[in-house]
């Protein structure tokens, strides 16, 4: 098969036009990279007001943008003095659980109940070794429990909970 000037030209340019379109968006998209520009080469002139927000700045850079602290208030009048409060350790009392010895890759439970007209201030739980546990009062607002992980233990552990009640 014989090719002419015609046919071959037609052909180039068409090869051209397919090289340069898929080209064009890649050469205008990589004209200039941030490695290309300078240091202090963009300027405040060069950045559209309205258009910079927090996160285009460092940590750092935020932390200077608190101003100075203004002048103190006035000091308001005081208050009245109130009545004088029973003391709180004269009506508290700590009880404590029975001890519970928790079974080795096992999960136990102990509970301190306040007497009876008390509820419970505070608490916690003592054990035998160093073990996973949860301290928290009832739900009643009368107890104090844990919840004691032995699981990863190959040894018991003896516990108790106090609660403080008032």
């Amino acid at each position: 098969m014989k090719i002419n000037k015609k046919t071959a030209g037609l052909v180039g340019a068409a090869v051209l036009v397919a090289a340069l379109s898929s080209t064009g968006t890649a050469v205008a998209g990589g004209l200039i990279t941030t490695a290309q520009i300078k240091d202090s080469a963009v300027t405040t002139g060069k950045v559209k007001n309205g258009t910079l927000t927090l996160k285009d700045f460092k940590a750092s850079e935020r932390s200077k943008l608190v101003g100075a602290p203004g002048a103190p208030g006035a000091t308001g009048p005081m208050g009245a003095i109130g009545p004088a409060g029973a003391s709180a350790s004269a009506s508290s009392v700590v009880v404590q659980s029975p001890t519970v010895t928790v079974a080795a890759y096992d999960i136990g439970t102990v509970i301190a109940f306040c007497p009876a007209g008390k509820k419970v201030t505070g608490g916690g739980y003592f054990s035998s070794i160093a073990i996973a546990a949860s301290s928290q009062p009832g739900t009643s607002a009368v107890s104090w429990g844990a919840v004691i992980n032995n699981s990863d233990n190959s040894i018991p552990v003896d516990v108790w909970a106090y609660a403080v009640c008032a």
